[in-house]
């Protein structure tokens, strides 16, 4: 289920990240040229499946699993590839995507899906396709996110240059998208009714391309609310905290990226951020006291709810 947040102001105009990539065309990530944006972390747990020969013609990936190109030649309908990882159950899963070509066509999509989704009556059809039914969920460049052939657009979207992130919590449920890491309008819950969920993207766009900069997982523990706690509740954490604790802090920035906020003067800083925000995440539907869903009870305190799970 989505849950999102009516803005109170316009939508913000799309801005990419950074300004590395000034062709128009895809181009390698060794011609990238100087880029400070936070890519040289070099955590990637896993890659991008490798296309069969089917495939070969509408994506190519890159010798590292990192870098993928969709309709190299030209677009004849929608084209698709996922990681080779499965998200399972009790994890917490962050990657980021960098976008490093322009965004046109019907479709341009980041996000999640099943391995039950059906992507081939997809290849001759220009589509929508993460979102197309219950088994993904997606993030489109026009800011539309889709599930269940369901969508709400409350976001710019993503543009050339743009940074897509993906905050994935397999143990309470929820997903989440980024851009430029900031937070969308838009969370999915219930997502534990799956057992597995794989990263995925896709395109119908001609010469589309897209690159995999950061994927990182923790599994779910108290040491995972304690770091969030920590870096809220420090000033200056980067400094403040001790160096073992600065490193995670450093290395797996996700764990302290706010959850949903969707008022347009969102804060600028982690510093600034309230510690409340990490603890609950408010939403807009009513949600009746104890009500059980999918093996965990919900509790409703004035529009606010929190999961507790009950042995």
């Amino acid at each position: 289920m989505l849950v999102c947040h009516p803005r109170s102001k316009t939508v913000k105009p799309l801005k990419p990240y950074c300004q590395c990539w000034n062709k128009k065309v895809p181009v390698l990530w060794v011609d990238r040229g100087a880029c400070g944006c936070g890519e040289d972390d070099n955590v990637i747990e896993w890659g991008w499946d490798l296309p069969d020969s089917s495939r070969a013609s509408r994506v190519v990936v890159s010798e590292d699993r990192k870098q993928v190109t969709f309709h190299p030649f030209f677009s004849t309908g929608t084209a698709a590839v996922k990681g080779v990882v499965p998200m399972k159950l009790n994890y917490h899963y962050y990657w980021e995507v960098k976008i490093l070509s322009e965004t046109y066509g019907t479709d341009i999509m980041v996000g999640l899906a099943t391995d039950r989704i059906n992507t081939e009556d997809s290849q001759f059809r220009f589509t929508s396709l993460l979102g197309s039914d219950g088994e993904s969920y997606g993030f489109s460049y026009t800011g539309a996110v889709r599930h269940d052939d369901v969508s709400s657009r409350d976001s710019s979207g993503f543009c050339r240059g743009s940074i897509v992130g993906v905050r994935l919590d397999m143990w309470h449920g929820t997903l989440e998208f980024f851009v430029n890491r900031k937070p969308q309008c838009g969370m999915f819950y219930n997502l534990r009714r799956h057992k597995e969920l794989y990263p995925m993207v896709c395109s119908t766009a001609a010469q589309s391309s897209m690159r995999l900069i950061y994927a990182d997982s923790w599994r779910a523990s108290l040491l995972v609310d304690a770091a969030k706690i920590l870096t809220a509740s420090v000033k200056n954490f980067k400094k403040n905290l001790p160096p073992g604790l600065q490193y995670t802090c450093r290395t797996r920035f996700w764990l302290t990226l706010p959850s949903e906020v969707c008022e347009d003067d969102e804060p600028e800083s982690i510093e600034s951020l309230d510690v409340g925000s990490y603890l609950t995440t408010n939403v807009l539907t009513d949600v009746h006291p104890h009500q059980y869903m999918n093996g965990f009870y919900v509790d409703s305190v004035e529009r606010d709810f929190r999961v507790v799970v009950y042995e």
